[in-house]
C-alpha cells in the first residue's frame, strides 16, 4: 500500500470519526408523557409524595398517608398495607431482590426497619448493628441498590449502608464533607436521595443550589448554579439516573425535571408549569425504572406523572 492510498484510508476513518462523533453530540433526549398513577376510579391526586420503583419487576411503591401503595408496570394500583401495622409513621417503602417488602417507620421517637412478605405482613424487625462509635441509627429514605440497603437521615445530611440483615457496611457523613460551617451558614440539607447501578450515591442541597455524586471510591463531586434559565437552579428537590447513564433533577421553583449527562453537562428540560398532563407543578420526588420511565410526584394534588426518555 503506498502512501497516497495510507492518507486516503486514514482521511475516511477521520470523517467517519467525526461523523460518530457530531452523530454523537447532537444527540437529545425526549420525555413523552405517558399517564398519571391511578386506580379504577381514574388518576389519583397525591401530593408531594415519595416514590420507589422495583427494578426487577417494575413495580412501583408509593407512600400516602401511613399506607403503601402498589402500582404494576401499567401505572395502575394493584395492591395496599399499612393502615393496621403498629408501626408508627411510614416514610417510605422499597422491595428487595427476593420479592419482600422493607418499611422504613418512626416511632416512639426511633427509627424502625421491618421486612414485610409482599403482602405486607411483617416478618421481622432489622436491627441496624455494627454502627461507627457515637453514631446512633436514623433515616427517614430507603433506597435498595445490588442487595444492599441505602438509608438516608436527610436533616443530617448523612447515609448508613448496610446488608440486608442490617449489618452496617458504612456510614457517610456529607455534612462534614461538604463543610460544616458552609452548610450550617447556608441552612443546608439533603433532599433529593438517589443510588446508581455501580453504587454511587446522588443528593441534592437546595439552599446551595447543588447537585452531589458520592463514588463508591470515596470522591465527592458537585454542580449546579442558581438562576431561572434552561440548565439552572430554582429549588432542586428530587434526584435520579436513567440506564445510560444520565442525571435527573427536578426543580420545584421552575416546575420542570431537567437532564445532565454523565458529566454535568446540561441536555434538555421537560414540564414547565400549566395545567396540560405533559406539564409539571411543584415537582419533587423522582423515580425511573429499567425502561428509562421516569415517574414524578408532584404537588397541587397532580398526583405521579410518569414519562417515557428516549434519544433521538
Amino acid at each position: 500500500m503506498n502512501a497516497i492510498h495510507r492518507r486516503s484510508i486514514v482521511g475516511v476513518l477521520v470523517v467517519c470519526a467525526l461523523a460518530l462523533s457530531a452523530g454523537a453530540a447532537s444527540a437529545q433526549v425526549v420525555a413523552k408523557y405517558l399517564y398519571t398513577l391511578s386506580d379504577f376510579l381514574g388518576p389519583l391526586r397525591y401530593d408531594g409524595i415519595r416514590v420507589n420503583v422495583d427494578q426487577e419487576s417494575d413495580e412501583t411503591y408509593v407512600v400516602y398517608q401511613n399506607v403503601v401503595r402498589i402500582f404494576n408496570a401499567s401505572g395502575m394500583e394493584v395492591f395496599s398495607f399499612g393502615d393496621d401495622l403498629d408501626l408508627g409513621g411510614i416514610v417510605d417503602a422499597a422491595a428487595d431482590r427476593n420479592g419482600d417488602v422493607i418499611l422504613l417507620s418512626y416511632k416512639d421517637r426511633h427509627t424502625l426497619v421491618t421486612r414485610c412478605s409482599f403482602r405486607g405482613v411483617p416478618v421481622g424487625r432489622i436491627e441496624i448493628t455494627t454502627l461507627p462509635d457515637g453514631v446512633a441509627f436514623s433515616a427517614n429514605r430507603l433506597f435498595i441498590r445490588s442487595g444492599l440497603f441505602y438509608f438516608a437521615d436527610l436533616a443530617a445530611s448523612s447515609v448508613t449502608i448496610t446488608e440486608p440483615d442490617g449489618k452496617c457496611r458504612q456510614h457517610v457523613d456529607f455534612g462534614r464533607l461538604i463543610g460544616t460551617d458552609a452548610m450550617e451558614k447556608a441552612g443546608a440539607e439533603m433532599f433529593g436521595f438517589a443510588v446508581d447501578r455501580d453504587g454511587s450515591i446522588f443528593f441534592t442541597m437546595p439552599t446551595l443550589f447543588k447537585v452531589y455524586k458520592y463514588s463508591p471510591d470515596g470522591t465527592l463531586k458537585w454542580f449546579g448554579r442558581a438562576g431561572s434559565s434552561a440548565g439552572r437552579f430554582g429549588i432542586v428537590s428530587g434526584v435520579a439516573t436513567d440506564s445510560r447513564g444520565n442525571l435527573l433533577v427536578s426543580d420545584k421553583l421552575r416546575s420542570v425535571v431537567m437532564v445532565f449527562d454523565k458529566d454535568f453537562n446540561f441536555v434538555t428540560e421537560f414540564g414547565y408549569r400549566g395545567v396540560r398532563p405533559e406539564n409539571l407543578v411543584v415537582p419533587d420526588s423522582l423515580a425511573t425504572d429499567r425502561k428509562d420511565r421516569v415517574y414524578v410526584s408532584q404537588g397541587r394534588k397532580r398526583g405521579v406523572s410518569v414519562f417515557a426518555l428516549a434519544s433521538q
